[in-house]
């Protein structure tokens, strides 16, 4: 049948493909919203790898800074208390002449370094504590500690700790908790076996007065790092250095108590 006029059917006609077509968008929009659920989903699972990945890297690369990073640390902290020692230490020196004259005319002690320092530093040099030495006494079966002068330990505020030996060396570390056995080693007279520790953790100083005296050189007081002499030129202490780890305060002295690069030992 054919219609004029009005073209009602038409509208119907239309209203039908619009139905199509909203039913039709209706399914790509309900469509859409599930593949973006999976989509979010896919992309949450995907930020949670790169996390993993990202702590991965963060770890490796804490793993390479960190021991460059405790190093320098170590190595900065050595410089300070090198350079703290051996200025409190020639301070004590100091006071100590302008109450007991010059040190060519104090007493001679011979290797009794725990008389010498009650005598003229004990007084002049802020610590928390000292004492005096000891040998490991073995008779048979019996192992007993006997009272031995020439050595001495001094104990400083800063946590530092020193042995005094022989009236003669200063053997100087930084952490004395940590340390500490090295130096039940040394306090007992028996410090060959500690050699490794040398020019790493332990540092030697000496009095000035009996090396000037050796050496023929006059005008050093107190302390000086240990064969530091002013005839040695810089190449020639790194030699040393090398040569013998005891040696080496003398070397880190020279480049005003900072650790050159050129350095032999590792720094624990």
């Amino acid at each position: 049948m054919k219609y004029g006029g009005g073209g009602a059917p038409e509208n119907k006609l239309l209203s039908g493909k619009k139905i199509n077509r909203l039913h039709a968008d209706y399914k790509n929009d309900k469509m859409n919203i599930i593949l973006g659920k999976k989509e979010v989903s896919m992309k949450k699972a995907f930020t949670m790898a790169e996390v993993l990945i990202t702590i991965g890297i963060i770890g490796l690369i804490a793993g390479l800074v960190i021991p460059g990073v405790m190093s320098k640390y170590k190595q900065k902290a050595l410089e300070t208390g090198l350079a703290r020692f051996y200025s409190v230490m020639n301070q004590a020196f100091y006071l100590s002449t302008l109450e007991n004259g010059e040190e060519k005319y104090w007493d001679d002690y011979g290797d009794n370094s725990c008389e010498f320092f009650k005598k003229y530093l004990a007084n002049y040099l802020k610590t928390t504590e000292y004492e005096c030495g000891y040998y490991n006494h073995i008779d048979g079966n019996r192992y007993s500690k006997m009272n031995d002068d020439r050595f001495m330990a001094i104990y400083f505020p800063s946590g530092d700790m020193a042995v005094f030996s022989y009236c003669h060396h200063f053997v100087y570390t930084l952490n004395t908790k940590k340390y500490y056995k090295k130096y039940t080693a040394l306090m007992s007279g028996g410090p060959s076996d500690q050699t490794a520790a040398y020019g790493s953790e332990l540092f030697v100083f000496e009095l000035a007065k009996n090396r000037a005296t050796a050496a023929n050189i006059k005008n050093i007081r107190g302390i000086i790092p240990f064969d530091n002499l002013p005839i040695y030129s810089d190449e020639k202490i790194l030699e040393r250095c090398k040569s013998n780890p005891i040696r080496c305060s003398a070397l880190i002295a020279r480049y005003g108590w900072k650790i050159p690069k050129n350095y032999p030992y590792k720094i624990r």
